[in-house]
């Protein structure tokens, strides 16, 4: 199977982040309060592999950490998280991904961290992107930040949202480079499918879904 290449945020991945980040997440009561950036260009992860090893680090680690912790682990919830990925460097974004051609393939994951697990994540989180990565990473690989205005970073995270459609959104389009697989995503409850039935539930119509 031959996996998608992008250059830039689609109209309908732009869309679903945009209504994830800053309003799907507290309609649910699970606030994005984490931005955590894994850069794999500092890592062992070929930068064609970079959105499967993501999704594994998802799946096989966070979410079952999140909702089944070890004992005096906390309390477990369901994960709810969006993410988006990019291929770009101090303005110059990266269009060619092969052996030996640099890169700087990151990936923005804003996260709901409860209060009472966010340490045990701080240090796990490290783990879980080792044993993806086959080798030890290196200081700087993860940066873990506060989320304090969430619809604030809506606009940082589509800035790699294809024209016109970047100013559609609220973000100033810029360049963020070649992605090999999945560039963005949410989890199951911040989707557009969770978003539209909430929108029935609560008699919400909207012009363009």
């Amino acid at each position: 199977m031959v996996e998608r290449h992008s250059l830039h945020l689609g109209k309908k991945a732009a869309k679903t982040l945009y209504y994830a980040v800053g309003e799907q997440a507290e309609r649910i009561g699970q606030p994005l309060t984490h931005l955590i950036t894994i850069n794999f260009s500092m890592t062992a992860v070929e930068p064609q592999n970079a959105a499967k090893a993501f999704q594994k680090l998802r799946l096989s680690y966070f979410n079952k950490w999140a909702t089944r912790p070890c004992r005096g682990g906390g309390t477990a919830f369901t994960p709810a998280y969006a993410y988006c990925f990019e291929n770009e460097r101090d303005g110059v974004a990266f269009e060619i991904i092969e052996p030996g051609a640099p890169h700087n393939v990151h990936v923005h994951w804003l996260a709901h961290i409860p209060p009472a697990r966010l340490h045990d994540f701080e240090m796990r989180v490290w783990g879980w992107l080792d044993a993806i990565g086959g080798q030890v990473s290196p200081a700087g690989a993860i940066k873990i930040d506060p989320i304090f205005h969430e619809k604030g970073l809506r606009r940082y995270v589509l800035k790699g949202t294809g024209q016109p459609w970047a100013a559609r959104f609220g973000a100033a389009y810029a360049p963020q480079g070649l992605i090999i697989g999945r560039r963005s995503g949410t989890s199951i409850n911040l989707g557009r499918s969770a978003r539209l039935a909430l929108d029935r539930q609560l008699g919400i119509r909207r012009k363009a879904a």
